[in-house]
């Protein structure tokens, strides 16, 4: 199987950033040029886009498990996508209903908590999540009012 073949059966399977495919093909190949035709190939081909993996990854994360912009920055940057791309694709998130819908996930199993240490746990859970303290206070506020 060449390196066309691996790269396109990866891309089958979900949406990659250009790093990922460049890094999964290191596993097959040690030769740079080699590589660098393959993922040529890919870009012409529209296989690789940097901004629609973003995209991608923002919406399906959203849905699957709510994250916070600035969470959803470093995992992109952990996948090979720049800063700018990044910011520009997270700042279109609306952190206060992703928020919201985070905690509705938890609020069944903290029920029995009181006020005080349901608003701590929460507090704790959405910054875990990478959500700015403005939108978890928000969020908090909003619940217990």
């Amino acid at each position: 199987m060449n390196l066309l073949d691996s790269a396109l059966k990866i891309l089958s399977l979900r949406p990659h950033s250009k790093q990922e495919v460049i890094n999964f093909l290191r596993r097959k190949t040690s030769d740079a040029a080699l590589i660098n035709q393959t993922i040529a190939k890919l870009e012409k081909a529209k296989l690789i886009n940097d901004e629609e993996f973003a995209k991608w990854y923002i919406e399906s994360r959203s849905r699957t498990r709510p994250r916070g912009a600035r969470l959803l920055s470093h995992e992109l940057k952990q996948k090979g996508i720049d800063t700018a791309t990044s910011n520009l694709e997270s700042s279109s998130l609306d952190e206060v209903s992703l928020a919201t819908k985070a905690l509705e996930k938890k609020q069944k199993m903290w029920s029995k908590l009181s006020a005080n240490d349901f608003k701590l746990k929460a507090t704790s859970y959405l910054q875990y999540r990478g959500f700015s303290w403005d939108t978890i206070a928000k969020v908090v506020k909003k619940r217990y009012n």
